[in-house]
């Protein structure tokens, strides 16, 4: 039985890299890609779609196959990004990457019209299922990624494509751009991250592995019927 492969952009990240860790983890083989990618990767401007069409080219000509794709190439955006203060630019740069960079990622797959069940994974975050006044542009593209990976889904299953899309909505990490976001909660970083875990019932941040082992169980184990689905990873983040 031949390796599956799976693609992940933005691979050279935090949560990129411990993905990659768990797929291989699990003998996948795990192609990371990034603007500046470490040894091994791909050079991808996930913005770009001829930069897709060649990394897709890339991959499969390397492999022969092409099993799994997690759209994790991101970032926060920087503060502050309030209402009145979020710059143009933040909300081009956000869009973008999270927003046109993942529909353009799952476009080339669909387009490709795979003959074995293939697996999109993209990254929401529970930052698009709650109001994020302090961090609007990223909130709001994180619920567009949310809403573009439904839409993918019911695409593929109306036209009888092997192709699920599914989505991790990960909760504050720990790790990361974790202080950037506190510091829209609380400029004192002790009282925030006391403030943020007072709404999460298990009382901890999510660890990147927890997140990594979601994204594992979309790819691979989750089943042939799971499409268009949502996995908040958070602790019970939203719950009371």
């Amino acid at each position: 039985m031949r390796q599956p492969v799976v693609l992940i952009t933005g691979g050279f990240g935090a949560l990129g890299t411990a993905i990659a860790g768990q797929a291989e983890k699990n003998g996948a083989i795990a192609v990371r890609t990034g603007r500046q990618p470490g040894t091994g990767g791909l050079a991808h401007d996930v913005r770009d779609p001829k930069s897709w069409a060649a990394v897709v080219d890339e991959v499969l000509a390397e492999h022969g196959r092409l099993d799994g794709l997690v759209n994790a190439a991101g970032q926060f955006g920087g503060v502050p990004q309030d209402v009145l203060s979020a710059s143009s630019e933040q909300w081009h740069e956000l869009l973008d990457t999270h927003v046109v960079g993942t529909w353009l990622g799952c476009a080339e797959i669909i387009r490709r019209r795979p003959e074995s069940l293939t697996s999109i994974v993209n990254v929401s975050s529970t930052a698009g299922q709650m109001a994020t006044p302090g961090m609007v542009a990223y909130g709001a593209v994180k619920a567009a990624v949310a809403q573009l990976t439904r839409s993918i889904a019911l695409h593929c299953a109306r036209e009888r494509l092997s192709v699920r899309c599914n989505a991790i909505a990960p909760a504050l990490v720990d790790g990361g751009v974790r202080d950037d976001v506190l510091a829209t909660v609380d400029s004192d970083p002790v009282r925030a991250l006391s403030a943020y875990l007072s709404r999460v019932p298990l009382g901890r941040l999510v660890v990147l592995e927890e997140v990594a082992e979601a994204a594992h169980q979309l790819l691979f184990t989750g089943g042939a019927s799971l499409t268009g689905q949502v996995l908040t990873v958070s602790g019970g983040l939203g719950l009371a």
